[in-house]
């Protein structure tokens, strides 16, 4: 019974509410759209495709690979100005935390500590 009370409060925390993407009272989860992804890190604008569940943004790349990001809003007013932050190799628990790897191609042989721009997990998305 102890551990259940220890274990029921850190699921709750850690579980995010079952609400939608919604798009002019339209549901939009689970649907893979067309769209364009700019990331902020490398400057570059990538045909994707992406698909919403909850307050999450699935990227999906034309070379299979795909990357989830935290949407900024779970109401979309701006089909062509969709904001999310999340880095490449992590997924997004809850609205704090995301686990996954976290690499820096900048730190091989390289003896300057790492520096952190404050969009560097910045994504702008552009449905087509």
């Amino acid at each position: 019974m102890k551990v259940l009370r220890l274990v029921l409060p850190v699921l709750l925390f850690l579980s995010t509410p079952a609400i939608a993407v919604d798009y002019q009272g339209k549901n939009m989860d689970g649907k893979k759209l067309a769209a364009k992804a700019y990331y902020y890190a490398t400057g570059g604008v990538y045909n994707i495709q992406v698909r919403f569940e909850h307050k999450r943004a699935t990227i999906y790349f034309s070379d299979g690979s795909q990357t989830t990001i935290r949407l900024k809003q779970r109401v979309i007013t701006d089909p062509k100005d969709i904001e999310g932050y999340g880095k490449l190799g992590q997924f997004p628990l809850n609205g704090i935390f995301s686990v996954g790897l976290d690499y820096d191609n900048n730190l091989v042989g390289n003896s300057q500590p790492p520096v952190s721009h404050p969009l560097e997990g910045f994504w702008r998305i552009s449905l087509e």
